[in-house]
């Protein structure tokens, strides 16, 4: 089994992009099926976030799963291979786990030390084991890399300050809104964004008003921040009443269309209105940007705004990878293991028949031999056998890399194939 990761981010693709790939909750059993569904895949998980759609699978050819990892992506999202390519990443085997731990220690997103992805990384991997998705590769690698996601944030100070979209939401309601004495908010959604919103817009402001509306029951919600709620029918007459609208749902589509706020452009003649969307696939259409004094922000838009200066946290990240790189190496160790113990294994089949054969070919002195002798001359030609392993096991892993170790594993492990049949 090969590890390989196929997917897409904030760095290879646009919000626009991005969302066309997503896999909801819903979806995400039916998809996990589908997938392994494939010939070389064994296994698969994906995670699917605001900022990324990434597809793990334990595959037997790096190749050909790749290729059916994207047949896959171009099949269930019906958008043609050609149109992925130049935004597709791939990587396998050693890149691929570094790349994935990495993901889930923060160091690969796009506001570096945010917590987030580590429970995203978390709720993938539990969801794809409760598909019956995993197996024991995938197991082991995101177990590891949700031990390395806890250890880096527990022994460096990568997170210390960091922000998430919805900090990153509020800070750019600031650079709008000088005034912070008042502002009017309608959430859209009641999930752990727009909870996260609420509480940062209350910090940050003196006399936050928040209306929450949703498509079940948010009255939890607004307890919590001392807001109110309203049916989510009323949203559209809500923007009225708010000088912002932040929406953070699951939505497949656009819950505020540009033709509802049309409807009421007399009625917001001189007054600004701010949009925000902080949901993957996007909940308000960027077509309203184009109503007078109505402005739509996306996720990357609010991405922008991170500070770049990252001079203060070099320290942490050198630690970071530090922890990664020692933990990195207790898994490869395990993950070579399984490469080259099936091929130790079949080696030492092969030598059991030399054995014999040998053996055989030399039964006058055998003969001579008493019961006692022989146990003793076996195990002798036993403990020679098993030294051999020991040593071409020594030497693989000091001699290659661990691509070339499995490599060379099944080399070994054609050069050591013995045909009892040609034996004489």
């Amino acid at each position: 089994m090969h590890l390989l990761v196929v997917g897409i981010n904030f760095k290879t693709a646009d919000v626009s992009i991005r969302e066309k790939l997503h896999f909801s909750n819903e979806a995400n059993p039916n998809a996990l099926s589908l997938l392994n569904s494939y010939k070389t895949i064994n296994g698969s998980v994906i995670l699917s976030t605001c900022n990324r759609v990434e597809i793990y699978a334990s595959v037997t050819d790096v190749e050909d799963g790749g290729d059916e990892v994207l047949d896959f992506i171009s099949s269930f999202h019906h958008i043609p291979i050609e149109s992925l390519l130049p935004v597709v990443y791939k990587k396998n085997c050693q890149e691929a786990v570094v790349h994935l731990f990495k993901v889930s220690s923060s160091l690969d997103s796009m506001v570096l030390g945010e917590y987030q992805i580590q429970g995203q990384v978390r709720d993938a991997y539990f969801k794809a084991k409760e598909s019956r998705s995993t197996n024991s590769m995938l197991n082991k690698v995101f177990q590891t890399a949700i031990q390395i996601g806890k250890k880096v944030r527990s022994e460096t100070k990568i997170g210390d300050g960091s922000v998430s979209v919805a900090t990153l939401a509020v800070d750019m309601v600031k650079q709008i809104f000088e005034d912070r004495t008042n502002v009017n908010v309608l959430l859209i959604g009641a999930g752990k964004i727009s909870k996260l919103t609420a509480t940062y817009l209350q910090q940050q402001f003196k006399n936050c008003n928040i209306t929450i509306t949703n498509r079940s029951d948010a009255s939890e919600l607004a307890k919590s921040i001392d807001g109110k709620t309203i049916e989510y029918s009323q949203r559209f007459a809500a923007i009225l009443e708010n000088d912002i609208i932040i929406a953070s749902t699951s939505a497949p589509n656009f819950i505020v269309c540009r033709h509802e706020v049309n409807m009421m452009e007399e009625a917001l003649q001189g007054k600004t209105r701010i949009f925000i969307d902080l949901s993957i696939p996007r909940n308000i259409d960027p077509e309203i940007n184009k109503i007078e004094n109505c402005f739509v922000y996306s996720i990357d838009d609010i991405n922008k705004i991170i500070d770049s200066n990252l001079d203060k946290r070099n320290l942490e990240v050198s630690k970071a990878e530090k922890i990664i790189q020692d933990i990195s190496e207790d898994y490869f160790d395990w993950y070579s293991k399984q490469f080259i113990m099936p091929t130790m294994m079949e080696i030492k089949k092969g030598m059991a028949v030399l054995k014999q054969n040998t053996l055989d070919l030399h039964t006058s002195f055998t003969k001579k031999l008493d019961p006692i002798q022989k146990e003793e001359l076996n195990k002798v030609l036993d403990a020679y056998s098993d030294k051999i392993i020991k040593v071409i096991m020594s030497n693989l892993r000091k001699a290659s890399t661990k691509e070339e170790m499995i490599s060379i594993s099944k080399t070994l492990k054609n050069s050591f194939s013995i045909d009892t049949h040609e034996q004489e």
